[in-house]
């Protein structure tokens, strides 16, 4: 369930980034999917990556907007990041 709270916050924010920066729906809309595809994988790695070692990376706003702007590679960026305990 905090998932979609992530989800609903990330999209009021993009509809006040909308009316203040002017920006197009096209780009908050691959934003937002972007997020939504991240939130997914991340939770797919902490289900399923424990097994083989990967570390369980917390889905909170800061990773969803991290994975948002950067996309896959913002999961890859968090994977590096949380392996070597650099954050």
């Amino acid at each position: 369930m905090n998932y979609l709270y992530i989800i609903l916050v990330a999209a009021l924010l993009l509809v006040v980034l909308k009316y203040v920066f002017n920006v197009s729906l096209k780009t908050l809309g691959e934003l937002l999917l972007n997020i939504v595809v991240g939130i997914i994988v991340l939770w797919i790695i902490n289900r399923f990556g424990g097994a083989i070692g990967i570390p369980n990376i917390p889905i909170n706003f800061l990773t969803a907007l991290i994975v948002g702007v950067l996309g896959l590679p913002g999961v890859l960026l968090l994977l590096i990041l949380f392996y070597f305990k650099i954050v």
